[in-house]
């Protein structure tokens, strides 16, 4: 019995902790991909995207963006929105809401989050990521809003 219960935690540790870990590599890439966001990196931002990633904006782009050529479309007139008459970074401050990271398999991580940047609206998003060499690269980003219903 002492046998099959060692061999069973030789297995299923490592299992935990390379779970663990690919989820902190999550956690950190996000962070990054929201400093880059905030910052306006251009160049830093869009590397965070695969080549076949897709993307639903809320606002102003109402189909797909089926790649990242497509994406990168976009997001170039969002920046210049964003940017306005501002000269230097940060431009934003994203602020993630009850974020949570779902690791589905050792490469592919689902993460949701909250955001709450407009009065009166609930901002949500979906990021899926999938583990490439060298990282972790953004595959799908969903951007939804809905409205907040009124205190009474």
């Amino acid at each position: 019995m002492k046998t099959v219960l060692a061999l069973l935690l030789l297995t299923v540790c490592p299992a935990l902790s390379q779970n663990k870990n690919s989820e902190n590599e999550v956690r950190q890439t996000l962070s990054e991909f929201l400093q880059a966001f905030d910052n306006l990196e251009w160049e830093r931002f869009a590397g965070f995207f695969a080549n076949d990633a897709t993307l639903f904006q809320p606002r102003k782009f109402p189909r797909r963006a089926e790649n990242k050529t497509e994406i990168e479309d976009e997001f170039r007139q969002v920046f210049e929105i964003i940017r306005g008459n501002q000269s230097k970074p940060p431009y934003m401050d994203v602020q993630p809401r009850d974020l949570r990271i779902q690791m589905l398999t050792g490469d592919v991580a689902i993460a949701t989050f909250h955001l709450d940047d407009r009065p009166g609206m609930l901002n949500r998003r979906t990021i899926v990521l999938q583990h490439f060499k060298p990282g972790w690269k953004i595959v799908h980003l969903h951007a939804s809003e809905v409205a907040v219903p009124a205190a009474n």
